[in-house]
């Protein structure tokens, strides 16, 4: 019986390593590659090449070799693929950027478009992107843009960032550090960095109040503006409108707006966003002001109601008789 038992638990022991050791050894088969699935590393490649992927479907879609329906199609496949991917590294590395960065980078990666200065290998990408998403009386926003370097090796580069005004917190996101951000002259935000070559996504997120399920948000571009998007997600309810903006037509989800026209240095890009969740302070001011008017009428038919008394002097004879 003893000698049934130890045989039994050797091989016991053997079907338990048989069945763990690939998990450790065996590099390069199918458990060791799904060991890396969740890697940073791989994770940023898999991102670079369905960017890459973009980029040459849409080339071959502007020349005329690919359908639109076909088109919308894989444009749809790349995008959510994308978004997974992106969810899975903003966990990995538990950031705080939301999800639909990743999705509008991508967008914004294949179509740039950049003027380039005179002798100037690093620049600014000439399209800009603002998505926004709503929270309670708040709205989220994240303003992305391009910087280009055409050399072939890193470079120091500085520039103002386009912010919102009165934003109740502003964060550097994807593609700067916090010690990359300075304060220029005038309180004005900007970015020094090196520069590596190629084309590099920089996000910058912030916050902004709202009142009434509406909230008004301005910038003041410090360099021309040619091309700029305003995107929500799809289901958000937010709509953007405002001067100069127009919505783009045929767009699927989320919703794009454009601006009509560029922004010049130092001049103003203003828009309103509606459909803002709201909080209980517009019930809270509802009740308090029904409480109050509640009180004052009951106080005031009270007062008005009162019993009236006229002080009379008694005889007390009257009384005793």
């Amino acid at each position: 019986m003893t000698v049934i038992m130890i045989v039994s638990g050797l091989f016991a022991m053997a079907a338990l390593v048989a069945t763990v050791l690939p998990f450790f050894l065996g590099r390069g088969g199918f458990l060791a590659a799904a060991g890396t699935i969740n890697d940073p590393a791989r994770l940023e490649s898999m991102k670079a090449a369905i960017v890459a992927r973009y980029v040459k479907e849409e080339l071959v879609f502007g020349n005329g070799d690919l359908s639109q329906r076909e088109w919308a199609r894989r444009q749809e496949y790349l995008r959510h693929r994308y978004i997974d991917v992106a969810r899975r590294l903003d966990f990995l590395r538990r950031a705080g950027a939301p999800l639909l960065i990743g999705f509008f980078l991508l967008l914004a990666a294949s179509q740039v478009v950049t003027v380039r200065e005179v002798q100037a290998a690093t620049f600014m990408g000439q399209r800009h992107a603002i998505m926004l998403r709503g929270g309670v009386d708040q709205v989220w926003g994240h303003y992305v843009f391009t910087l280009q370097n055409d050399g072939k090796v890193a470079e120091e580069f500085t520039t103002p960032v386009m912010l919102p005004s009165g934003a109740i917190d502003v964060r550097p996101q994807e593609g700067v550090t916090p010690e990359e951000v300075v304060i220029g002259d005038g309180g004005q935000v900007a970015i020094r960095q090196k520069v590596e070559p190629g084309v590099h996504l920089v996000s910058f997120g912030f916050i902004v109040g709202s009142k009434a399920g509406n909230s008004k948000i301005e910038f003041v571009a410090p360099y021309p503006v040619q091309d700029l998007q305003i995107l929500t997600a799809k289901g958000s309810g937010l709509k953007a409108r405002g001067p100069g903006l127009v919505a783009r037509r045929g767009s699927e989800s989320p919703g794009v707006w454009e601006i009509s026209a560029p922004v010049g240095v130092g001049e103003p890009l203003a828009f309103e966003v509606v459909g803002v969740a709201e909080g209980r302070q517009r019930l809270w001011i509802m009740g308090i002001s029904v409480a109050s008017l509640l009180i004052g009428l009951g106080g005031g038919l009270a007062w008005w109601g009162r019993p009236k008394r006229k002080e009379e002097f008694i005889n007390e004879e009257a009384l005793g008789s």
